[in-house]
């Protein structure tokens, strides 16, 4: 009998996004991530960005350090100076609103502090230092420097290393790890729902991820399973548009143009592409069970990661 085994998009998204939550170190409410992008591209900076009483907050030296400034740190007076080569510089010191600011001295809206290891400060300060321009989308979790982006990458933390996604866990149960060439894998199961995550990391960084939590029932159902597809395909429409490629929504006009697809074809799928990420919708039949998943894929490393799986299977 074949299993159906599927995902729905939200709670793939649920999932993901809440592994990577970030808590302030400090005594304050916990604040809210948000994904900061740098003239319209994801930034890549290590530490996210958060907002906090009403302030964005950036990490300082990453985010500096993008915009080509060199930061130092004075040991006795333990000034934090960040300064580029046409003589933009920034002065400030944790604890204190107060800054020099290309030799004016200015009052932050927040105090500069330090959260788990790093020094942030207010994303205010980056306009005033460098003249660019910001903004804030608290609907789609997103901060930005420069140009302001046309859509929110659904992944923001392209990169991570196989140790960050193994200590935000949490109470996933490991199922296997391993790795060989530029290849980790790491595969968990949520305790509550089953459902198994796959992390494939590139070079030790996060490059695809594909969830497929196990349910049963329904087995030799491809009408079922064909609604189930249709449920996934139009929560991603509705987030993102019609796909870049693949099939159309499913409906009871063209159930049965489908279920014929899905006979002979073996398989059908959608695809978006949504700022470096690669979204696909997957329903495949093996020998024993059909499949269906959500896969996301940083665009960016795609052909390396996919050359690098086929030189190990």
């Amino acid at each position: 009998m074949k299993k159906i085994v599927y995902l729905m998009l939200i709670g793939c998204l649920v999932i993901f996004t809440g592994l990577f939550s970030f808590a302030s170190s400090t005594s304050a409410a916990a604040s809210v991530s948000y994904t900061l992008y740098i003239d319209g591209k994801v930034s890549p900076a290590k530490f996210p960005i958060v907002m906090e009483n009403n302030s964005t907050l950036v990490p300082m030296k990453s985010v500096l350090t993008e915009l080509n400034y060199t930061t130092t740190v004075n040991n006795q007076t333990k000034a934090i100076t960040a300064k580029n080569s046409a003589g933009s510089i920034i002065i400030v010191k944790v604890g204190s609103k107060k800054a020099k600011i290309n030799g004016s001295d200015m009052l932050l809206p927040a105090s500069v502090k330090t959260m788990n290891g790093t020094t942030y400060i207010p994303l205010s300060a980056i306009k005033q230092l460098t003249g660019k321009s910001i903004g804030v989308d608290a609907s789609q979790g997103m901060a930005w420097i420069g140009e302001k982006p046309t859509v929110a990458d659904p992944i923001q933390i392209w990169g991570v290393t196989p140790d960050e996604v193994k200590a935000a866990a949490g109470q996933n149960l490991p199922i296997d790890e391993g790795g060989q060439g530029d290849i980790y894998l790491l595969m968990y199961q949520d305790s509550t729902k089953g459902a198994e995550e796959l992390y494939i990391f590139h070079k030790n960084k996060l490059a695809k991820l594909v969830f497929t939590p196990i349910i049963t029932g329904n087995e030799d159902n491809e009408t079922f399973l064909l609604g189930v597809y249709s449920g996934m395909f139009n929560t991603v429409v509705k987030a993102y548009g019609e796909p870049t490629k693949g099939s159309v929504d499913i409906n009871k006009e063209t159930l049965d143009q489908y279920l014929t697809l899905l006979s002979n074809e073996g398989y059908i799928s959608s695809e978006w592409k949504v700022g470096d990420t690669k979204i696909k919708t997957l329903i495949k039949e093996t020998d024993s069970s059909y499949t269906i998943s959500m896969q996301y894929v940083n665009t960016s490393v795609e052909t390396q990661l996919n050359a690098a799986l086929d030189a190990i299977k």
